[in-house]
């Protein structure tokens, strides 16, 4: 398993430009490029919008997609336009503050409130390695309102796909069988347990139920 670093996270940052939708395709493909040409892509939450967008413009070089919590960007166009205006505020809130406020903030929302004390600080240090001027960046050009929705082309993804939920996690629960009924080869499964981020709360069911998958899409 190779985990990729999107342009504005970590090391990244601004090394590589500014971020876009467009670069973040580039990262992807030049990790899949390692690795042979093809693979299983698994996106999780901005890194499932990421995973959307690189299978719809490079199908043949996607094994199998699993989308955990996310979706291919905001379907209505007031609803995009209201959140390009709050990521904007957002963004100029990060960049104006320090990595410490930041991250004192991110502790503090409610899509991770089912994450434990240990598991949230477990993080802390991750997070503190980032810079808020590239995470700002990262915000506006390849953040939720950044990518135009394509729903109307999931129907091309010819690709098994697995898509994963929290039970807690109502409103993604919701895209996420809207999303089943739209791509040919999907699955949904929720566990039950978690909220948002099940990768974290819920590891063990997370990759079990990932490797369920691909041993049966293999």
């Amino acid at each position: 398993m190779h985990a990729i670093e999107l342009p504005g996270h970590g090391q990244t940052g601004l090394t590589r430009g500014e971020p876009t939708v467009e670069l973040a395709r580039e990262i992807v493909d030049e990790a899949v490029e390692r690795v042979g040409g093809t693979a299983a892509i698994w996106g999780y939450s901005q890194g499932a919008r990421v995973a959307f967008d690189y299978a719809l413009s490079n199908p043949d070089k996607v094994k199998a997609l699993i989308a955990e919590s996310g979706i291919p960007g905001i379907e209505d166009p007031i609803k995009r336009a209201n959140r390009r205006s709050g990521d904007y505020a957002l963004a100029t809130r990060i960049e104006d503050g320090s990595i410490e406020d930041f991250v004192d903030m991110w502790e503090k929302l409610p899509a991770l409130g089912d994450q434990s004390k240990a598991t949230i600080a477990a993080q802390r240090e991750d997070r503190l390695r980032n810079d808020p001027k590239a995470l700002s960046a990262a915000l506006i050009g390849i953040g939720q309102s950044a990518y135009e929705p394509t729903w109307d082309r999931l129907t091309e993804i010819t690709a098994p796909t697995l898509l994963i939920t929290g039970g807690r996690d109502a409103i993604y629960t919701q895209h996420a069988q809207q999303l089943q009924k739209l791509i040919p080869r999907a699955k949904h499964v929720i566990v039950d347990a978690a909220s948002h981020a099940v990768h974290m709360v819920e590891p063990d069911d997370a990759a079990k139920t990932v490797a369920e998958f691909l041993a049966e899409v293999a």
